[in-house]
């Protein structure tokens, strides 16, 4: 469901709530289970503006929706309830459920930095790839907030088995100091009682960060995390992603597999039609099936030993190859940057400062929020 389904007017607000208002700002699209996302202001009754958050939206549903919208108001109310065992500096918040004249919404932390998809493309614009140290630096940040999510367990010490499922660039938010935030546990994998399973096995989120396992057999386990946080950190050292890669899928490379692994190829990109993925799933489908040991040795070649035997290990296309957690990851990418000592916050933040400056006027050309000076509230940065 979109905003003018809503039918929100900018400056709208959409419901009042623990002494706030909540002001409609702007519509940032559709996101999973036709939930809209709304960036929103907060205001005291007196009208004083007190920060932004992020809304998950579902509104009131037509009848031939009425299965759809009801599907969706049980994803919102699995977020939250899955987002009280998620207290983690590096994720995101989720501060509750609200209704309101029929629609529910989901109160969601605004992020203080910019995605990773964005510095990557100030990077590209300045001709200037972030350190491997940087790359690494962010990496162990994440690993140590899936460690949490992957790691979590019930008021009874139960597991939940918590799988992201769906990182990519744009859900991964790296601050002007360094600091990392994942964002969007609203397609998680979970073994939270009650839970609204997936009836279709089908890539999550961007094809292209999805794990081989995820793409060729939709079951994964917290390993296939591990594998997308690779994949994105190749991408931010080298801007390359090794599920990207359509020069290389040609027909002598698909006819190398196996009858049995062209066979589940083919089931696989069938799964993908059903649910209306993208074509270009099939390429992210094939590639997954088909890279190799070479493929990932070239990818990796020009980065320092640190960086490209970490990659190495979570790139394997057999979960069983990787690293078999997201607490022993975090704690080898620490020890790369010397438990902060080799490269640290002073560090990360000297080199963003430093990209900063040579962006120059292609950050706002980019909409890329600069950082903002100690005497600028946040809530007149990129309000508009």
């Amino acid at each position: 469901m979109k905003a003018v389904e809503f039918k929100v007017p900018r400056g709208a607000i959409l419901f009042v709530k623990d002494g706030f208002q909540y002001e409609f700002r702007d519509d940032l699209g559709e996101t999973h289970h036709g939930l809209s996302l709304f960036l929103a202001r907060r205001r005291t009754l007196e009208g004083h503006i007190r920060g932004k958050v992020l809304l998950k939206a579902v509104g009131r549903p037509t009848v031939e929706e009425g299965a759809r919208v009801k599907r969706a108001r049980a994803k919102l109310e699995e977020q939250v309830r899955l987002a009280t065992y998620l207290n983690h500096p590096g994720i995101l918040r989720v501060h509750g459920l609200h209704k309101a004249g029929g629609c529910w919404y989901v109160i969601t932390e605004h992020p203080s930095g910019n995605s990773l998809n964005d510095l990557i493309s100030v990077a590209g614009e300045c001709k200037r790839r972030l350190s491997p140290l940087f790359v690494l630096y962010v990496g162990a940040q994440v690993a140590a907030a899936l460690e949490h999510a992957h790691e979590a367990k019930d008021e009874q010490g139960k597991p939940l088995n918590i799988v992201h499922r769906a990182l990519d660039v744009e859900h991964i938010f790296v601050d002007w100091q360094g600091s990392a935030q994942i964002s969007d546990f609203g397609l998680a994998l979970s073994d939270l009682p009650g839970r609204v399973s997936s009836t279709v096995r089908r890539p999550l989120g961007e094809a292209f960060y999805s794990s081989p396992e995820m793409l060729l057999t939709g079951r994964v386990d917290a390993r296939s995390d591990l594998f997308t946080l690779g994949n994105i950190m190749l991408e931010l050292a080298t801007w390359k992603n090794v599920l990207d890669a359509p020069d290389d899928l040609t027909e002598g490379v698909k006819d190398s597999l196996s009858r049995r692994n062209r066979a589940r190829v083919r089931r696989a990109i069938r799964r993908a039609r059903l649910a209306g993925s993208s074509p270009l799933v099939e390429d992210a489908i094939w590639r997954a099936a088909t890279y190799t040991q070479a493929d990932l040795d070239a990818l990796t070649a020009d980065l320092p030993q640190g960086l490209r035997v970490t990659l190495g290990r979570l790139l394997q296309r057999s979960p069983a190859d990787r690293y078999q957690t997201a607490r022993e990851l975090a704690a080898d990418l620490r020890r790369w940057i010397g438990e902060g000592d080799a490269y640290g916050p002073k560090d990360a933040e000297a080199e963003l400062k430093e990209l900063m400056r040579q962006a120059g006027e292609a950050l706002g050309e980019l909409g890329i929020r600069a950082p903002r000076s100690p005497s600028t509230p946040q809530d007149q940065i990129s309000t508009n």
